[in-house]
C-alpha cells in the first residue's frame, strides 16, 4: 500500500496539470504558501526552482537548514486527487552542472530569465489529503465523532 500510495504521489508531481504549493514557516512560526510549479521528482528527491535569491520562501528554507525543520508540498491533481509531502530541505544549488541544467531550462521557459537556485529536497513522508480518503480514515479513528444531522432519523 505504501508502495503503491508512494508511486501515485510521484505521478501526480509529475503531472503537468497538477498544482503544487510549498508550505514553509516564517522566524516567527507562521506559515508562508506559495505555488511551486517547478517542484518535480530528480532521483530520490525533489527539487523546485527558486527564482529569487532575496524570496521569502528562499529565506525561510535556509532557516529550515539552519534549525533542522521540515517543510511540506500539497499536489493537486486536475480530478482533484490531493497529496502532502513533508520535506526535508538538503541544499540550495547555486551553481555546477545540475545548477546550469535547470538553469537553462528556465531560461528557455521563462523567455530568458534564469533562476538564483536549486532547492533540494528528501521526502520524509508522503500522506493522501484527498476527501475521499480523509473521511474514510477519520471514520475509522473516530467512528463515534459524528454530526448530529447525521445520525438523527429522518421524520416520515
Amino acid at each position: 500500500m505504501a508502495d503503491q500510495l508512494r508511486e501515485d504521489a510521484l505521478a501526480a508531481l509529475s503531472d503537468q496539470g497538477s498544482f503544487k504549493i510549498l508550505a514553509t514557516l516564517d522566524e516567527n512560526g507562521a506559515p508562508h504558501l506559495t505555488p511551486k510549479g517547478s517542484l518535480r521528482v530528480e532521483g530520490d528527491h525533489l527539487l523546485h526552482w527558486e527564482i529569487l535569491e532575496s524570496s521569502k520562501t528562499n529565506r525561510n528554507l535556509t532557516r529550515s537548514i539552519w534549525f533542522d525543520k521540515q517543510v511540506s508540498a500539497l499536489v493537486i491533481t486536475p480530478d482533484r486527487r490531493a497529496f502532502r509531502f513533508e520535506l526535508k530541505p538538503i541544499r540550495n544549488v547555486i551553481n555546477g552542472k545540475l545548477f546550469t541544467k535547470h538553469y537553462e531550462e528556465a531560461a528557455a521557459k521563462f523567455n530568458g530569465r534564469g533562476i538564483a537556485g536549486v532547492w533540494i529536497y528528501e521526502i520524509v513522508s508522503i500522506a493522501d489529503q484527498s476527501a475521499k480518503t480523509r473521511i474514510a480514515e477519520e471514520a475509522a479513528l473516530h467512528p463515534y465523532f459524528k454530526h448530529l444531522d447525521q445520525i438523527a432519523k429522518k421524520e416520515q
